[in-house]
């Protein structure tokens, strides 16, 4: 039993991160317990987009979808977890005795016609909005819930809790360092980040670019940037080595190869935040912002494309009806059908949440003048 338990907390804490061992954690509960079928449920109000929810057995997959669509609202068990003190269990036969007595639809229609009896359960956590339970459910020829398996569990309970507050704020985390990376994915300047000991944490698309062309800045195979001009990359160096000792960092040109006109780099600092309170003053990393002067400005059609997600063909049918061309127009000019064009109108219509072709170029134009305005006020 020791050893299901040490599994269990193994699993359940490495499922802080990778969802697979969290699922393999609730697999080990149900043998501890004896029971096909467990899940666990984090959700907050406020913030409902980093909710965690896992099921594993007979009520996961399409009986958990199920639930949620005709029978979560009329489910006694959650309110009465949630009004009870959070890290205590209760089984449903003690804690619902009248459901049991004169069964409801909920049991009658969906727990029973799963195969299953009983929950034992108990709310994790329950603060302003947000309430965490765990349900563990029995099948019939299982013996009924008693006192032993009500303090085990409880046992587990502060586990559950902490690798559920542990999850969701990774969770967290991990959505903004990949919205972080998609917006520096699809900037034209190069982006390189250094931590306090130089050691590469991002390169974007751009930066790699501009590496691979070897005129005049090069990223060497642990991500860190150089120049081969000997003056311009000591003036680089300097920059950083100030962005170490405190100093906000600077300007510095990167000649290039043919005479075209030299890479613009900002080195500035970024706080590097591990989370601990050491008493020491904040690290600091390194960011490269390197500014190509031969970039072109995207075209309507590609800066469309962005911004709606819409496919490149149907882009370009919206910048020609933008720039005043018809329908029937573009598609002589193009040498489509009519229905293509009409197929790529529909998808534009679908992808900008519009119905009719005035709505339609209202909202592209305002966003192209507005793109247009933020980069005249820039320069």
């Amino acid at each position: 039993m020791q050893d299901r338990e040490a599994q269990f907390l193994d699993a359940l804490y490495l499922g802080v991160r990778d969802r697979a061992e969290f699922d393999q954690a609730l697999n080990v509960l149900c043998t501890l317990f004896e029971v096909p079928s467990a899940v666990l449920l984090d959700f907050d109000a406020a913030r409902p987009e980093v909710s965690v929810q896992a099921a594993i057995g007979v009520y996961s997959g399409e009986a958990l979808e199920r639930y949620h669509r005709d029978f979560a609202l009329i489910d006694p068990a959650p309110p009465a977890f949630i009004a009870r003190p959070a890290g205590t269990a209760i089984p449903t036969r003690r804690l619902l005795p009248e459901e049991y007595r004169r069964p409801s639809a909920f049991l009658g229609e969906f727990f029973r016609p799963l195969g299953l009896e009983e929950c034992l359960g108990g709310t994790l956590a329950s603060t302003n909005g947000r309430f965490a339970l765990v349900g563990l459910h029995r099948a019939p020829e299982r013996k009924a819930f008693d006192d032993d398996d009500i303090a085990k569990l409880q046992a587990l309970m502060p586990h559950l809790s902490r690798a559920l507050q542990l999850r969701r704020a990774f969770l967290s985390l991990d959505r903004k360092a990949v919205a972080l990376s998609e917006a520096c994915e699809r900037l034209a300047a190069g982006v390189i980040g250094l931590d306090d000991e130089n050691r590469s944490l991002f390169v974007n698309a751009a930066a790699a670019s501009m590496g691979r062309a070897n005129d005049g800045l090069a990223i060497d195979r642990q991500g860190r940037p150089y120049v081969l001009d000997r003056a311009a990359n000591h003036r680089l160096t300097q920059l950083a080595a100030d962005v170490k000792a405190g100093g906000a960092g600077g300007v510095a040109r990167i000649p290039r190869a043919g005479g075209k006109p030299s890479y613009l780099a900002f080195v500035a600092p970024f706080v590097l935040d591990d989370g601990l309170d050491n008493g020491s003053q904040a690290r600091r990393g390194v960011l490269y912002v390197i500014h190509d002067p031969l970039s072109r400005e995207p075209s309507a059609p590609q800066l469309i494309a962005a911004l709606f997600s819409m496919p490149v063909a149907a882009a370009n049918m919206v910048a020609a009806l933008a720039n005043g061309e018809s329908l029937a127009l573009y598609a002589e000019q193009t040498g489509i059908s009519m229905n293509t064009v009409r197929f790529h109108l529909k998808t534009a219509y679908a992808r900008t949440g519009t119905r009719r072709q005035a709505e339609l170029l209202r909202l592209v134009t305002a966003a192209l003048r507005d793109l247009a305005d933020h980069r005249d006020d820039r320069r």
